[in-house]
């Protein structure tokens, strides 16, 4: 109503046609009212642009009538608030006064009570939109069931949360024992705007709350905050730039590179022999292009960790085409004459020949001192070393050196002619020149694509500084106490798997015993190393990282590769107790099968899956199921085969291992006549039958740590105080696997190693005997099928 006489709307009548109806002396004045509420804005301080506002624009018609037009909004609503508040206080004065002393008009009387008539069917009708239940449209089967008696309600706000997740999510017309998945989330689509589960819509606040971090301009004494906000503010540059551009900026860093490693003899105009020393070149090298240091590359093998040392591939021949080559000379602007360098590029033509006379076949491997002996020329202990922290070198270097396998690879071990004599044969203008065109082609086809990719600057920075993008996190939108109740819990579950274990009825004494052995020694981080709580230890962490002086987005990218490497070195030994990966800051958690060792991420330790103020029931099947999950990939299909240090060391007997494969086949025909609402019988049980058994084996122990809970003492869940905990326990549960509809096509989902997330809940609860009697289903039913498949 208020656009009717905004700046622009009171120059309209009633009929809408253009006539200014006003009188000068009220136009002038409503413009001088109006300006002062221009002049407001000006001078609002706005938490994102601050007192930024370009005055000629805001001074415009549009923002003027939407400013008036709020003011008269906001006047004609308290107005009506206040006319309401003041006919309630008569209408009950009249009430209580004694009639007889007073009289009233009659026709005040009437408007009041019908003002009250419709104010209360108005509120009615509210009321029974939105807090009556929706009656099912199908009787589930489910038996009457007596309530329990809880301790108080829970009302904390993060109760109030999941109370409204379970409320709204669920469909109460379909029958739980026709499918559970739907009766659960089949109303989730309506509720969300998430492409997933919540733990999708998770990991995407948690971005949301960095990129506000990233976005703020203020000043930090924090080396890890300071190095995001220079990654990301680098990242952005280089997004706003076109294509020329970033190939400009790229190959000027590339130039500054070779600089900065030494002297290459095709842009060198005076250059001598004495300007070389191979192994010094190697080092500087390796600073920048990852593990490809010239002549070498090294390769890393997991559990047991070891380094492979090989020949890096010779120079492909594009790259000393003169399209390619010459401009890189020509840029730099000076150089040797044109002779010498055609001179130069048909030397090095004969060295990469030579490198591709070796052919290796042999799956033998040498000794560290065998390549020493054979290869004098050069010092590997000098060119690991250019990867290690260099307050520690001498401490990995002594980890590192018996993880050093080199292959019998003739170019390294042939008693005639080897890569020693090749080096001792050719020049070293040679060499040089070989070496630094080989350093160019790495980097460049490192980064070939990488301009044109649309880089999610965000993402960056958590992918690329994960532990930091943690600590953001956890400083300002976590509460601490959550993880010592993870912690707890986590305890809680693995005693219930060891119950599990020592149950089993088929399992022998001896693969008991190994399997207890394991989960005995199953390492767990609950949020983040605890090292990581003292004040500075992660900027401690980040030392080596120098990224304030790096001008552009490929130079900073460079340095935080060269981190990475840096990073991987220390934690193979053993002087970082986690490897730095995205996989941390996403809302999940993770075994990882070389290290026998789970991991809860922060942002799944917070709500809606788990809080403080959570009943302890609700915090155990909210994410129970995903603790035991995680440790149940220590004992599914591969991870069973691994030993309690993550060795590869299959100690089952071999009858337990032929059991165990049966009943994970009957886990695979499960999935594969399973009728997905997606993707119909079309699965494959064999590509995701780790993940399954890892379901069954959470869910199974996680409902064993739920049963030990003494109910009477745990507040109940706002709506749910008369609810059976076995129903509960499923519903919490079947929660992190609520989804929209899936995206993808059958032949893409046919890779995924998760199974569909109607089969993680329907699929896994048919199984269990609990569910079929906390929802009285039918022997029969879908979701309590007459043969089910148990592992344990």
């Amino acid at each position: 109503m208020g656009h009717g006489f905004d700046t622009t709307g009171r120059k309209l009548d009633e009929n809408g046609k253009e006539h200014d109806w006003w009188t000068s002396e009220d136009s002038a004045e409503y413009d001088k009212k109006a300006q002062f509420l221009i002049d407001q804005y000006n001078n609002y301080d706005d938490s994102d642009f601050e007192k930024k506002f370009d005055p000629a624009s805001i001074g415009s018609s549009p923002l003027q009538s939407n400013s008036s037009d709020d003011s008269v909004r906001l006047k004609a609503s308290f107005k009506i608030h206040n006319f309401l508040q003041i006919q309630s206080s008569k209408f009950l004065e009249m009430s209580e006064k004694d009639t007889t002393t007073k009289s009233h008009h009659p026709m005040k009387t009437i408007t009041i009570v019908l003002i009250w008539i419709f104010a209360l069917y108005a509120a009615l009708l509210i009321v029974k939109n939105h807090e009556t239940p929706q009656k099912p449209l199908a009787t589930p089967s489910r038996p009457v069931l007596e309530p329990v008696k809880h301790k108080g309600v829970c009302k904390s706000p993060e109760c109030i949360t999941l109370a409204q997740n379970l409320h709204n999510w669920r469909d109460v017309s379909v029958d739980p024992c026709q499918d559970f998945y739907k009766a659960a989330c089949g109303k989730y689509t309506e509720q969300t705007l998430s492409p997933g589960s919540r733990m999708v819509k998770k990991t995407y606040i948690l971005k949301q709350l960095i990129h506000e971090f990233l976005l703020k301009d203020e000043q930090s004494t924090s080396k890890s905050e300071n190095a995001m906000k220079i990654y990301y503010k680098r990242c952005a540059e280089d997004e706003a730039m076109n294509e020329t551009r970033k190939n400009e900026i790229k190959k000027d860093y590339l130039l500054q590179m070779v600089k900065e490693v030494g002297s290459f003899p095709m842009l060198t105009k005076n250059w001598t022999e004495a300007d070389f020393d191979l192994n010094d070149i190697l080092v500087r090298m390796g600073k920048f292009s990852g593990f490809k240091p010239g002549i070498l590359k090294l390769g890393v093998l997991v559990k047991p960790f070891r380094f492979s040392v090989l020949p890096e591939d010779p120079i492909s021949t594009e790259i000393l085409s003169e399209d390619f080559l010459f401009p890189w000379i020509n840029k730099l602007g000076i150089g040797s004459t044109k002779k010498q360098q055609v001179e130069d590029v048909k030397a090095v033509l004969e060295m990469s020949r030579q490198l591709q006379e070796f052919n290796n076949n042999s799956t033998e491997i040498r000794s560290l001192s065998d390549f020493e002996a054979h290869m004098p020329s050069l010092s590997l202990e000098k060119i690991f070393n250019t990867y290690f922290d260099p307050r520690n070198t001498e401490k990995i270097w002594e980890k590192i050196k018996p993880m050093i396998q080199i292959p019998n690879h003739p170019l390294f071990f042939n008693g005639t002619k080897n890569l020693e004599t090749i080096i001792q044969s050719t020049p070293k203008r040679t060499l040089a020149n070989y070496l630094f065109i080989s350093f160019i082609d790495n980097l460049s086809n490192h980064w070939e694509g990488e301009e044109s990719k649309k880089r999610d600057c965000t993402m960056k920075v958590m992918n690329d500084l994960p532990l930091a993008s943690i600590r953001v996190f956890t400083r300002n939108h976590f509460d601490k106490e959550n993880l010592a109740v993870a912690s707890e819990m986590v305890e809680e579950i693995q005693e219930s798997f060891a119950e599990t274990i020592r149950g089993s009825t088929w399992l022998s004494e001896h693969t008991k015993m190994a399997a207890l052995r394991k989960l005995d020694m199953m390492k767990k981080i609950v949020g983040y190393p605890k090292e990581f709580e003292v004040p500075g230890a992660l900027d401690s962490y980040l030392d080596t990282l120098s990224l304030a002086d790096k001008s552009s987005f490929y130079a900073a990218k460079i340095e935080i590769e060269r981190f990475h490497g840096e990073l991987l070195m220390s934690y193979i030994a053993s002087v970082l107790t986690v490897l730095p990966l995205f996989q941390y800051v996403a809302s999940n958690a993770m075994y990882i099968q070389h290290d026998n060792s789970i991991t809860l991420n922060v942002a799944i330790l917070s709500d809606p899956f788990l809080d403080s103020t959570y009943p302890k029931y609700a915090k155990i099947a909210s994410i129970g199921a995903v603790v035991g999950h995680e440790m149940g990939h220590g004992y599914d299909p591969e991870g069973r085969r691994f030993d309690e240090n993550g060795d590869q060391n299959d100690r089952w007997t071999s009858e337990d291992a032929v059991e165990y494969d049966r009943r994970t086949q009957c886990l695979i025909d499960q999935y594969n006549n399973y009728d997905d609402p997606d993707f119909g019988r079309n699965l494959n049980g064999s590509v995701t039958i780790k993940e399954i058994a890892s379901d069954i084996i959470g869910t199974d122990v996680s409902w064993k740590s739920y049963n030990k809970v003494d109910f009477a003492n745990e507040p109940s869940i706002f709506g749910f105080e008369d609810e059976k905990p076995d129903k509960l326990f499923f519903h919490l549960t079947a929660l992190n696997w609520c989804s929209p509809r899936s995206t993808v096509t059958l032949a893409e989902q046919l890779e995924q190693v998760h199974p569909t997330e109607s089969f993680r809940v329907n699929g896994v609860f048919r199984n269990m005997k609990t569910f079929a009697d906390a929802f009285n289903c039918p022997v029969g039913s879908p979701m309590n099928p007459k043969n089910k498949c148990e592992l344990f």
